[in-house]
């Protein structure tokens, strides 16, 4: 009788999981019922040594089951999407100049490890278990070869 108790609070564990996010299908990981998480946003500029933006950076993530993602536009900003996360442990931010001399110059490829990066909280969770939003800050300077 133990073993058969065992066996059923075994499933009602298993069937308390879910996938993160909207519920579908779509390669994201699965979390435990109750697992804390939040939604991140990295929002930044991107400039050369004397300050001049750089158009055409593309900032990716490393090291992330939910990758972050953006190009710098006119200005040198950028603006990745959205990720809903437990954790950003071990996460990189890559900035690489993949257009060459296009952009003004041929630029080093840089890496900052996200949980260095400021936080600010922009809004509150939406239930027990989403702890908010939050936004990164990027602004990074990037040598020529």
């Amino acid at each position: 009788m133990k073993q058969f108790l065992f066996f059923l609070l075994g499933l009602l564990g298993f069937s308390a999981c879910e996938k993160a996010g909207d519920g579908k299908d779509n390669g994201e990981q699965m979390l435990m019922y109750g697992t804390p998480v939040s939604n991140y946003t990295v929002k930044g500029k991107v400039t050369d040594s004397a300050g001049a933006p750089i158009k055409g950076i593309v900032v990716s993530s490393t090291n992330s089951y939910k990758p972050f993602s953006a190009t710098t536009v006119e200005d040198g900003t950028f603006v990745t999407n959205t990720v809903s996360t437990g954790s950003l442990g071990g996460v990189k931010l890559i900035f690489a100049d993949i257009d060459g001399e296009a952009n003004g110059g041929d630029f080093q490829t840089t890496e900052l490890d996200v949980q260095t990066l400021p936080q600010s909280k922009v809004s509150d969770g939406d239930g027990a278990w989403n702890q908010g939003g939050y936004e990164i800050s990027a602004d990074v300077k990037l040598e020529k070869k």
